[in-house]
């Protein structure tokens, strides 16, 4: 009885020692003294753009002058050409994908592209969503009326009127602004999926004016001089910047080193000059 007493308390020392050792040897994979040990971390998007040597850019391709189709259905414009020399200076390639632009914002955050580039202004209400790099042109929200219009002159004078612009575009959130002033009413704004379709509804008399960004204005009174005109005081100052996720510190650190040092060597002003009717367009550098 003894001697049986004795083998059970041996056998339950050397199966408590056996629990102890599992519990208390060897730590569990990716534990190293209490912390944890990270895998492979996730990879930026810059890194990503390296990896694959593609960055993939959104844009409305019926935005003159900033990025359109010629008479072949090629890609031109200022974006177009300030595309090719960030593809050279960073080693990528750029593949451009259009988009509905009155949902880019949300496009861009689900991943669809790695950034906008296309004219996109800087605005309060874009700016709670994405992020912007530096901007690189000076533009401005203006007015175009028909050649033979006299009646408007200021942003009162749009009182009564029929004011056309492009859904989500800066000019839609500039008449957003008219209304909030009482100087257009709701039921006066007209919102076109483009502006080749507001221009055509100004050209036959459906609207009174089409608010727009003075660069595309100016790029569509260059095709048709006779039939447009662009009133004198702008609405709004306005910015061009790449858009891009906010959490792409490093793909921002890239892009605005870049911006700057096309701004510095003059690449940029030469690309405004050939876009903007001679014009030098582009925004100081920060």
């Amino acid at each position: 009885m003894r001697r049986t007493k004795c083998l059970w308390l041996l056998m339950l020392v050397l199966s408590l020692a056996l629990v102890a050792a599992g519990c208390g040897g060897e730590e569990p994979a990716g534990k190293s003294d209490g912390q944890a040990v990270s895998g492979d971390t996730e990879k930026t998007s810059w890194e990503l753009i390296q990896e694959k040597g593609v960055m993939t850019i959104g844009l409305d391709d019926t935005f003159r002058p900033m990025g359109f189709r010629d008479e072949k259905g090629e890609l031109v414009g200022f974006d177009i050409d300030m595309g090719k020399e960030i593809e050279k200076r960073l080693g990528i390639k750029m593949e451009w994908i259009p988009t509905d632009w009155n949902g880019v914002t949300g496009a861009l955050n689900a991943k669809k592209f790695d950034v906008v580039i296309n004219g996109m202004s800087i605005t309060k209400e874009r700016a709670a969503a994405i992020g912007f790099s530096i901007p690189y042109v000076n533009a401005s929200i203006g007015m175009a009326v028909l050649k033979d219009n006299t009646d408007i002159n200021t942003k009162d004078d749009l009182k009564g009127k029929t004011v056309a612009t492009q859904a989500g575009s800066s000019g839609c959130e500039a008449c957003k602004s008219l209304i909030e002033e009482g100087i257009i009413k709701e039921a006066g704004l007209r919102q076109y999926n483009q502006y080749p379709e507001a221009f055509q509804d100004l050209s036959i008399g459906r609207v009174d004016v089409v608010v727009v960004d003075v660069t595309t204005a100016e790029d569509y009174i260059g095709e048709k001089p006779d039939a447009y005109k662009i009133i004198k005081k702008p609405l709004v100052e306005d910015m061009y910047a790449i858009g891009l996720r906010k959490e792409d510190k490093d793909l921002k650190e890239v892009l605005d080193k870049t911006l700057r040092e096309m701004m510095a060597d003059g690449t940029l002003t030469e690309i405004s000059k050939k876009w903007f009717d001679g014009k030098d367009m582009i925004a100081m550098p920060k």
